[in-house]
């Protein structure tokens, strides 16, 4: 843990999650979870805004920079992703469903 200290001011941390942007690292309950390039920039997105409902439009707009082509699917599928390795480490559900509207983070304080 002592090589993450360098870096934990620019951190976004929640109780056993910690986010280090500068690393690209996602830390659940002290273990490392691996996600890829977009799955990260979406975790830190909802992350820095939490309890702010996004659509996935919006979702969309955050991490990717193509012209979309099934926002829907994409969004969905990434989120779906993230869920399954953040459940690796816990079974806190940090990223939220709110049905007819878009998801958001939650840090279960």
């Amino acid at each position: 843990m002592e090589e993450y200290r360098s870096d934990l001011r620019n951190a976004t941390t929640f109780p056993g999650l910690s986010i280090l942007p500068d690393q690209r690292r996602i830390l659940v309950e002290g273990k490392e979870i691996y996600l890829t390039h977009h799955e990260f920039d979406m975790m830190l997105f909802l992350a820095r805004h939490p309890g702010q409902v996004f659509s996935r439009e919006q979702l969309y707009e955050a991490v990717w920079d193509d012209i979309p082509v099934s926002v829907y699917a994409k969004v969905m599928c990434m989120i779906s992703s993230i869920r399954q390795k953040l459940k690796s480490c816990t079974d806190k559900e940090y990223i939220q469903t709110v049905w007819g509207v878009g998801n958001k983070f939650d840090p279960g304080t």
